[in-house]
């Protein structure tokens, strides 16, 4: 998508495939919570007994690459990819004593278990991590580039993402942490953004869509 914007690349995180094994071969459903989750998930997928079971995915994205990878999705929320929109799906909520298996990364969120572990069985299985990107000379330049611009915008799609961003300016250079907090920071989530005005972010744009087209709308409507 060309919107006119120069983009600015400042990795983060970096994605690790983990080695687990479910506790059963057979569940009743199935949920993604990431395109990563499919990934690295879909041959542990492939080796149980999935063929009765319904397959979920936290948002229009993460639907997609299941369908790419052959596998029918039975229900997403197509408008805000989340889990709080997820759970409120009335095919998620008609779910009852059933044995589900959740597909992350490492350390994810509790939500959906804490949520659906009230009327199921509900086991996760971790099947990636993120971890911070060393720091390259790249790094360095970039933030210079940026912090040379009054009229940057930062985009964040997590809130690991944003507090790995800010623990890696520091370590470039501890004077521009306060310095990054008082351009205008465009988010996925609300919860990302209570996160940011905690740490010191005061102007933060909520993405009305979780995807690219929702970032750019959201950027335009700051510049």
């Amino acid at each position: 998508m060309n919107s006119g914007h120069q983009p600015l690349l400042f990795p983060t995180l970096r994605i690790e495939a983990l080695k687990s094994t479910p506790l059963k071969e057979h569940y009743d459903a199935f949920i993604f919570i990431s395109a990563n989750a499919v990934d690295y998930g879909l041959e542990v997928l492939s080796s149980l007994n999935h063929h009765h079971g319904q397959i979920f995915a936290v948002g229009a994205a993460t639907a997609k690459k299941i369908n790419n990878y052959g596998f029918k999705v039975d229900a997403f929320p197509a408008e805000k990819a989340s889990s709080e929109s997820l759970l409120a799906m009335k095919e998620i909520r008609q779910l009852s004593n059933k044995e589900i298996l959740i597909f992350r990364g490492k350390g994810g969120r509790e939500t959906l278990k804490e949520s659906l572990g009230k009327n199921n069985i509900v086991e996760y299985i971790e099947v990636y991590e993120r971890t911070q990107c060393k720091i390259a000379p790249s790094h360095h330049e970039v933030l210079a580039q940026f912090l040379n611009n009054d009229k940057g915008v930062i985009t964040i799609t997590s809130v690991e993402n944003l507090s790995t961003m800010m623990a890696m300016i520091e370590q470039i250079n501890a004077d521009a942490v306060q310095s990054i907090k008082h351009y205008p920071l465009v988010v996925l989530s609300e919860r990302i953004k209570i996160y940011a005005q905690s740490i010191g972010f005061n102007q933060i744009e909520v993405a009305q869509k979780t995807n690219d087209e929702g970032l750019v709308q959201a950027i335009d409507s700051i510049s």
